[in-house]
C-alpha cells in the first residue's frame, strides 16, 4: 500500500496529461479537487491487486463527453457520490475500491479526489492504458468483462442506469444521455470483482503516470530538457516542431472534433482529433496514428497541450509514445486503430519513423 503525497499528485497530473494524447479532460480542476480533499480528509492509499479482498467491488469512473464542454460546465463535486449511491442500490453491494476508467487527462486524477472524500483506496490500474474517446475502447471490453450496468450522473444529480447488450451499445446509449445532459457527465462502467480487475485491466498505470510526471518535473527543476527525458523514459519519438497556425474545432455528437496545423521554416505538421489526437501528418504524409500516444508539448516547458487548450501562435513539439501492446494486436487495432475512426489507412507504428532511436531528432 502506498500513500499518495501532494508531490505524487503533481507528478500524476503531468503524466496523465501526457498519456491523455490530447483528451481525457483538463487536469487542473481535478488536481485542485484532489488536493483539497486530501487536505480535508488525509492521504489516499494506492493499492495493488494483492491487497484486494475477495468481496471487493471495484468501480472504474471518469467524466464522459466533450473536453471543451467540461471547461464551460464545471463539476458540482457531488456527481460521483450520487452515482455511487445508485451503483450500490443497483448492485446491492458497497463499492469498496475506485480506479480511473482511463489514465489519460483529468480522468486519471478524479478517482483520487473521490477516494479522499469517501475514504476509499484507489487501485493502481485503468482500463485503457492511455485515453480514448469511446467507452468500448477498454481492456475490459477486449478481455471479456461485462460493462453493464452502466451509470451516468450530471452536475444536477440527474442519473441514468443503463443495461446494454454489450459495451458498444452502452457507449451509443450513454453518449446520447451525456449529450442530453449538456455534453459532459460523470460515469461508471464495468463494475469489477478482484478476479475480473486483475485479468481485464492495465496494471500499475497510475505508477507509470507518476514516473512520467516525475522525470518531466525533475528535468525542469534541474534545468535539463524535459522533452528528451520524457522520450528517453518512454522510448518515444519527436516528429517535429512548429508554431500553431490554424485550428478547426467543433463539438458534435458529444465529442470535440477538429484539426490543428503547425508550421516551421521547412515543414508543415498536421494533427486530427476526436477528443484525443488520432493522426499526425508531416508535409501531407501520415507519420503517426492511433493507438500510439500522439501529443503536443509546449517547447519551453514541456507542458502537455490537450485538444481544448490549442491556441494560435503556440510553439510546440509534436511527439509520439508507443501504444500499450494490447492495442497493437489485430483485435486491438480493430477497436482503436485508424480505420475505426474513418481514416483510410492502416496503423503507422512510430518504430517505423527514421532515426526513431534518437528521441530528440526532428526526422526532417
Amino acid at each position: 500500500m502506498k500513500k499518495l503525497s501532494f508531490e505524487n499528485i503533481d507528478d500524476l497530473a503531468i503524466g496523465c496529461a501526457i498519456m491523455g494524447s490530447g483528451g481525457g479532460g483538463d487536469v487542473e480542476l481535478p488536481l485542485m479537487m484532489a488536493k483539497m480533499e486530501m487536505e480535508r480528509s488525509g492521504p489516499v492509499h494506492l493499492i495493488n491487486f494483492s491487497e484486494l479482498k475477495p468481496d471487493d467491488v471495484i468501480m472504474p469512473i471518469g467524466f464522459m463527453g466533450a473536453p471543451s464542454a467540461e471547461v464551460e460546465k464545471l463539476h458540482s463535486g457531488k456527481e460521483f457520490e450520487i452515482m455511487l449511491d445508485y451503483v450500490e442500490k443497483t448492485l446491492k453491494k458497497k463499492v469498496t475500491v475506485l480506479m480511473p476508467f482511463e489514465i489519460g487527462g483529468g480522468n486519471g486524477i478524479l478517482p483520487i479526489a473521490e477516494a479522499a472524500k469517501l475514504g476509499l483506496p484507489v487501485l493502481d490500474a485503468d482500463t485503457m492504458g492511455r485515453a480514448f474517446p469511446e467507452a468500448q475502447m477498454s481492456s475490459c471490453n477486449m478481455l471479456g468483462a461485462c460493462a453493464s450496468p452502466g451509470f451516468i450522473t450530471d452536475c444536477l444529480g440527474n442519473t441514468t442506469v443503463i443495461y446494454a447488450a454489450n459495451s458498444q451499445v452502452l457507449e451509443k446509449i450513454g453518449r446520447q444521455v451525456v449529450v442530453a445532459m449538456g455534453s459532459v457527465a460523470s460515469f461508471g462502467f464495468f463494475p469489477l470483482n478482484p478476479i475480473e480487475a486483475e485479468k481485464c485491466t492495465f496494471h500499475k498505470s497510475l505508477s507509470k503516470a507518476i514516473a512520467i510526471g516525475k522525470v518531466v518535473r525533475e528535468s525542469r527543476e534541474g534545468g535539463n530538457d524535459p522533452i528528451n527525458a520524457l522520450l528517453t523514459l518512454c522510448k518515444g519519438v519527436k516528429i517535429g516542431s512548429g508554431k500553431i497556425t490554424d485550428i478547426d474545432r467543433a463539438i458534435s455528437r458529444g465529442f470535440l472534433y477538429g484539426a490543428v496545423s503547425m508550421q516551421n521554416k521547412t515543414e508543415k505538421l498536421e494533427l486530427e482529433f476526436q477528443n484525443e489526437y488520432l493522426l499526425a501528418k508531416r508535409d501531407g504524409k501520415i507519420v503517426a496514428t492511433t493507438p500510439d500516444i500522439i501529443m503536443l508539448l509546449e517547447q519551453q516547458t514541456g507542458s502537455p497541450i490537450n485538444s481544448q487548450q490549442l491556441q494560435y501562435g503556440l510553439k510546440v513539439h509534436l511527439v509520439a509514445l508507443p501504444a500499450p501492446p494490447l492495442w497493437t494486436t489485430s483485435a486491438g487495432l480493430q477497436l482503436v486503430g485508424p480505420r475505426h475512426f474513418g481514416y483510410e489507412t492502416d496503423y503507422h507504428p512510430i518504430s517505423n519513423l527514421k532515426h526513431a532511436h534518437h528521441p530528440a531528432g526532428n526526422f526532417s
